[in-house]
């Protein structure tokens, strides 16, 4: 008999049950003991891709059958490669236990891992003084140095296709041969593992350091590509911050990589339609609103 008790037949399907652990107990009982693991209660833990569940002091993500997600492979193998890497590297992260797959009714690949304890920075940065900002700034960029490393490839993501699919046309009749241009005339070393979406949630402040979780969508690009998120979205610009980061990266003026991370990035017309609304863009109008943006204007 199956674990698995459900039929999943679109993405949908696999939403309907994503957090219910009445659905998921028999599979992850199963693991844990094939694991030598004592099971636990689950509690659902919020995904938008596995089904993950804390259970005890450790956490199991289950990924997606691949016949209502082609790229559930590739985001397991992101996830293991990134996590042992990270701890190699003595870069705080979650601790990877075990990882696999278990045939029951799908093939379902698995992590089971010990959590990153700590404050999110989403959290950290509305009660943090300026010292401690600058501080913090300084402690992820001197992560990032840790990180941004080349990799030889980890999955089956050609980034630089992905990017260069993009509809870059949407941000104005020009802007996608100006993207080419620059781009050919900025070369970057794209082999670089890069996080990809370091957010206020996803960097987690710890006693003394700081550290990196959720890695299913981490690629090889050029490190450039790190700073877009964070700086515009985690650091929102904030001068303390960006100072810090700049200190620890050796980058006296960080527009130059913005700029370059945002044509290397899939989602780049995203981020730069937030930044310059719905005017057609041009590259050296996107130049001066991050200019602007940086020096608080």
């Amino acid at each position: 008999m199956d674990y698995f008790q459900h039929q999943l037949n679109q993405w949908a399907d696999w939403q309907a049950v994503q957090t219910s652990t009445t659905s998921f107990e028999p599979l992850i009982r199963q693991i844990y003991a094939s694991e030598n693991e004592p099971f636990k209660v689950l509690e659902p833990v919020k995904s938008d891709f596995a089904a993950v569940f804390q259970a005890g002091g450790l956490d199991v993500a289950i990924f997606p059958p691949a016949n209502v997600a082609p790229n559930t492979r590739d985001r397991y193998q992101t996830e293991r490669f990134s996590l042992t890497r990270l701890q190699r590297l003595s870069v705080a992260a979650p601790t990877l236990k075990h990882a696999g797959f278990i045939f029951d009714a799908y093939q379902f690949y698995y992590v089971i891992y010990q959590p990153l304890l700590g404050v999110p920075l989403t959290n950290f940065k509305t009660t943090a003084k300026p010292l401690a900002k600058q501080t913090l700034g300084r402690q992820i960029g001197q992560a990032l140095l840790q990180l941004n490393l080349d990799v030889t490839s980890f999955n089956q993501v050609d980034q630089a296709a992905v990017s260069n699919y993009a509809d870059w046309g949407q941000l104005g009749p020009d802007f996608a041969a100006e993207r080419t241009a620059y781009l050919a005339a900025h070369p970057a070393v794209p082999n670089q593992l890069v996080h990809g979406h370091l957010t206020g949630d996803n960097i987690i402040v710890t006693t003394g350091q700081v550290g990196f979780q959720h890695f299913q969508t981490a690629i090889q690009a050029p490190k450039a590509v790190e700073l877009v998120p964070l700086v515009l979205s985690a650091f929102a610009c904030d001068p303390d911050f960006v100072a810090g980061l700049q200190a620890a990266l050796g980058r006296a003026d960080l527009v130059a990589d913005l700029m370059l991370g945002l044509l290397w990035r899939a989602d780049g017309p995203k981020w730069i339609k937030q930044l310059w609304g719905t005017t057609p863009a041009t590259l050296a109008a996107l130049q001066s609103v991050l200019t602007a943006q940086l020096n608080g204007k």
